[in-house]
């Protein structure tokens, strides 16, 4: 949960109960923003708190709807784990249950590790579905552009004057939907240049920057910007076929101002390679600290694997 404490909306009819909840949560490491009573308080304060996890009660004294009919009502605005906590295991409880999609069903009366290890499986599946999910949609972004890039390359024979441009306008789409798919603020593409020699020399080939960003001023990468990278270990990493991804912090000396004087914050790179041959490296850039999944690591490299068989 990126260093904070993981945030639980507590849903339960019964004060006495809730307000108990909420003292053994807090003394397992959570944070308790607030408790509900009814379906409407559910509804509002999952808005207003924006939990990480719900503990939803099923029977809602009082309330218009039960505790699976606000659950849907609540995962049909936003991707939030839920537990169900019930006195009821009845073949019907347990078929509407399921129509929620819950991350766990606890019967009463249960214990504090039951409630625990429940709680810790359900963040930790709904991290590895949301990363999965993210993983999914830049992969089939980078489908979707590819599609588009193939179509349009044979939309102009090799021989014709507007071909090469038309290369480079296809490229160009295809960085601007995985920008959009992997929401970065930044994607550029650096070509190796042998003319620098002593250093790790590289020109930007191709850029795109979120135009929010950009027109906030934000973030200012362009063609001309060169860029010499004249770290050993970076070469080393990336002619080897390793990413570097995290905060600038991480690398110094002219890269680090680079990246700074451009508003850029944390860094996921990969290198690129055209015929077995070291062509150059694509960054994905953020104007804020972020940090990368694996498995966004993975499409993104599938990516770049895919944009070095076509950069010319």
């Amino acid at each position: 949960m990126n260093g904070k404490r993981p945030s639980i909306l507590v849903v339960e009819d019964e004060l006495i109960v809730a307000e108990n909840l909420r003292l053994v949560l807090n003394g397992m490491g959570y944070d308790v923003p607030a408790t509900a009573g009814t379906s409407e308080e559910a509804l509002d304060q999952s808005c207003a708190c924006n939990p990480d996890l719900i503990l939803m009660d099923i029977v809602l004294e009082g309330s218009p709807m039960d505790g699976i009919e606000t659950a849907k009502k609540i995962r049909n605005d936003r991707e939030v784990p839920v537990i169900f906590v019930t006195a009821f295991s009845d073949d019907k409880t347990l078929e509407r249950v399921k129509s929620t999609q819950p991350h766990a069903y606890i019967l009463k009366p249960f214990n504090d590790r039951e409630l625990h290890s429940a709680i810790e499986l359900a963040l930790y599946r709904h991290r590895v579905e949301q990363e999965i999910k993210k993983r999914d949609n830049i992969l089939f972004s980078v489908c979707f552009a590819f599609e588009w890039f193939l179509r349009k390359r044979n939309s102009i024979p090799a021989d014709d004057p507007r071909y090469l441009s038309n290369m480079k306008s296809g490229i160009a789409d295809i960085i601007e939907q995985i920008g959009l798919a992997v929401h970065t603020t930044c994607v550029a593409i650096f070509c190796v240049d042998p003319k620098q020699p002593g250093a790790y020399g590289a020109k930007l080939e191709y850029v795109w920057v979120d135009p929010y960003i950009s027109v906030q001023g934000k973030m200012s990468l362009t063609n001309s910007s060169p860029v010499s990278f004249t770290s050993h270990v970076w070469r080393s990493l990336l002619m080897s076929g390793n990413a570097i991804t995290g905060g600038i912090d991480q690398v110094g000396g002219d890269q680090q101002k680079f990246f700074r004087d451009r508003g850029i914050a944390s860094i996921a790179i990969l290198p690129l390679f055209k015929n077995d041959q070291h062509y150059g490296f694509i960054g994905f850039f953020d104007a804020t600290p972020r940090s990368w999944s694996g498995n966004e690591i993975e499409a993104l490299r599938i990516a770049g694997n895919l944009i070095g068989e076509v950069v010319e």
